[in-house]
């Protein structure tokens, strides 16, 4: 080396600021930099050469990359979801049983819906502001597999019930329960329903078979009684039913209406002067929410103040003049009025001065015989003897029509009827109206004491009313006009089972009619169209409805899980 070369050098050196402990640490951090980048730079490239390890986490960064990983983040929303669907599915039976505990919700898929209410009775269900109750007297099990008949009262019943939130159910064995009877005077039977008010306390009994109805090839209808009567006789009465329908809704409709009711009609039936059974007409009554009971009325000192309309269904003896005195006295209702009396007359031939004397005061008298019809055209045969059954014809202009609700094709049938004559039309405060007269100009009158030397050529032809009301009026407080009637019916037989029973006859409307027009509480009127099954009908068995229940509560349940927990593996593993 040259001199000169050894002095620059010196020279360099000399001219190195002097260390100090920042300059090293400076320095040294520096130096370590500079390997860092040196090492990245080494991994990057070793990296490069071996795609695997690039899927290896720095150290540091492991456990936050773990959580904020793909798949972790794919399987914890496939586990929310599944978990929120279970729920949802869980939650959605629960709402189910629920609403089916409380609300019929099952299709009635038979013909002519027969499990279905109709909508005026559901409308009336829902208004009712009554705790009622429905007590049946046999299992739900066995009223269910018992028949079509019976399962369509159970459905009725929890149908009402689900409409009405205040109207309860409950089923009722008489043998494990005797203490339920003890409250209740009738005996009780097996297959029977109590419908009972929590409001007034009153209460039906009605027998499920009474609910059924079996129309034969006479056009008459009979009940499920008369039918077990004539099948105990040995007769094979399947050859003669036509159609077999059930009332059971307007039965059930009725004994909740009368049960209800705060105030209903009172109809007292007069007993003690050998009155025709009236165990139709009272029937009629029943069902459509009349309150009735009887009184023997020569043992009582005046007839019920409760009473609304009075009966006297037929006697047969001659009322005396103390009886004749308490009608009086409580048709007059201390000149106050507002009462109505109903007289049916017997057909039979009875001497009965005294009522015939107070009919008169009223503008009436009841003919002595029969009323016989000539024009063919509104007669029916009837053992030989022409014109004793016959067609009637209602007096279309009066209240009592309108109340009639005649069906159309329906007949109003005479039998053995009287004629009923009024003896004016105006007299005083008096007045009487026709409301029913056999047809046409054309009749005659069997007289009682015809014998066979009677010649009906001979004798006088005419018209005849056979119902007639006759009417007293005061006015109240001078402007409002208040009345007492009686009504006069030719004959007791008009209202008698066999007539007041056929749906072809318009007699039970007629009989209706005459207590709805003078009643102040007449029932809503609920239009119930019977529920007929001759007709075919869908049904499903015991079996099948385990079946149905199994796979909507058991089987789509564990599907839908399954389902779940494959989604959930499948995506766990992305």
């Amino acid at each position: 080396m040259s001199e000169n070369e050894d002095i620059k050098t010196e020279t360099a050196e000399d001219t190195r600021p002097e260390e100090t402990p920042e300059t090293v640490e400076t320095a040294e951090t520096a130096e370590t930099a500079e390997e860092t980048v040196t090492e990245a730079a080494a991994e990057t490239q070793e990296a490069a050469a071996d795609p695997i390890k690039t899927e290896m986490p720095a150290a540091g960064n492991s456990e936050k990359k773990k959580f904020n990983s793909k798949k972790l983040r794919h399987g914890s929303l496939a586990v929310v979801f599944t978990v929120m669907f279970i729920a949802a599915v869980v939650l959605v039976n629960v709402i189910l049983n629920l609403v089916l505990d409380r609300f019929s919700l099952e299709v009635d898929l038979s013909t002519g819906a027969m499990f279905t209410l109709g909508d005026e009775t559901k409308d009336y269900i829902a208004g009712v502001d009554d705790n009622v109750n429905f007590y049946v007297t046999a299992d739900r099990e066995t009223l269910e597999n018992a028949g079509t008949f019976y399962k369509q009262v159970v459905e009725f019943i929890e149908r009402m019930a689900a409409v009405n939130p205040k109207f309860g159910v409950k089923y009722v064995n008489l043998l494990t329960d005797p203490d339920f009877s003890a409250k209740y005077t009738e005996t009780l039977r097996t297959y029977q329903v109590i419908v009972e008010s929590g409001k007034t306390g009153r209460y039906r009994i009605l027998d499920i078979n009474g609910f059924m109805k079996y129309t034969l090839n006479d056009g008459n209808d009979y009940t499920y009684e008369q039918i077990s009567m004539y099948t105990s006789m040995g007769m094979d009465m399947s050859q003669y039913i036509t159609k077999t329908a059930s009332y059971a809704e307007e039965q059930l409709v009725s004994a909740i209406m009368s049960v209800s009711r705060e105030n209903p009609t009172v109809v007292t039936f007069l007993t003690g002067y050998g009155e025709t059974d009236s165990s139709a007409l009272e029937k009629i009554l029943t069902d459509n929410a009349y309150i009735t009971n009887t009184v023997e009325i020569e043992r009582v000192d005046a007839i019920p103040e409760d009473t609304d309309i009075l009966v006297m269904n037929g006697p047969t003896k001659d009322y005396s003049l103390d009886s004749i005195t308490k009608v009086d006295e409580w048709l007059s209702n201390g000149g106050k009025y507002g009462r109505d009396l109903i007289y049916l007359a017997t057909p039979d031939v009875a001497e009965t001065p005294n009522l015939d004397e107070y009919l008169k005061e009223w503008g009436l008298e009841i003919g002595k015989g029969y009323i016989l019809q000539n024009d063919t055209n509104y007669t029916r045969a009837y053992m030989g003897m022409i014109g004793v059954l016959q067609d009637l014809e209602p007096v279309s202009d009066t209240e009592y029509y309108t109340n009639m609700k005649k069906a159309q094709g329906s007949a109003l049938i005479g039998f053995y009827v009287r004629p009923v004559v009024p003896l004016w039309t105006e007299e005083g405060n008096m007045k009487n109206t026709t409301i029913a007269r056999a047809y046409g100009e054309n009749c005659i009158l069997y007289p009682f004491d015809a014998d066979e030397n009677w010649d009906p050529n001979a004798s006088e032809k005419q018209g005849y009313d056979v119902i007639v009301e006759a009417s007293k009026v005061q006015f109240e407080g001078g402007t409002e006009p208040v009345y007492s009637k009686i009504i006069a019916v030719g004959s007791d037989l008009l209202f008698s089972e066999n007539f007041t029973t056929a749906s072809n006859y318009s007699n039970g409307e007629m009989a209706l009619a005459l207590f709805d027009t003078n009643s102040e509480t007449v029932v809503q009127n609920i239009r119930v169209v019977e529920k007929t099954f001759t007709a075919e009908t869908y049904e499903i068995t015991s079996a099948q409805q385990l079946w149905i229940g199994l796979v909507f509560a058991v089987f789509i349940p564990i599907i839908v899980i399954v389902a779940g927990i494959v989604i959930w593996a499948k995506r766990r593993r992305l």
